[in-house]
């Protein structure tokens, strides 16, 4: 399993926006979901039936989960990139788990 996929990905998805349903479709081996973008998609949800939707969608993928070697690995990308490159925790989560698991982030 190759990709890791992003939150942003995932809305585009959702929202039905074609150009991110076309790439995902188009990538030629298996893709998971880093558990922090999961977290990221429950936070979205509108409401109760949007959040069915969600658990739904998500039983069907590989859900990367949380390990320590991941919060190490954001804390060192938080020190390099949070103050010159505007990164973010969450996302320096996502990455991490991305370099941790030796995957393409795609985002």
């Amino acid at each position: 399993m190759p990709y890791l996929i992003d939150s942003d990905v995932l809305i585009d998805i959702s929202r039905g926006k074609r150009a991110a349903l076309d790439y995902v479709d188009a990538l030629t081996e298996a893709w998971a979901i880093s558990q922090v973008s999961t977290l990221e998609l429950i936070v979205g949800a509108r409401d109760k039936r949007d959040l069915a939707n969600i658990d739904t969608f998500l039983s069907a993928y590989v859900i990367m989960p949380l390990r320590d070697s991941t919060g190490k690995r954001a804390y060192e990308l938080l020190k390099l990139y949070a103050k010159t490159h505007g990164l973010h925790v969450f996302d320096a989560l996502i990455a991490a788990t991305a370099i941790e698991d030796d995957l393409t982030l795609v985002t």
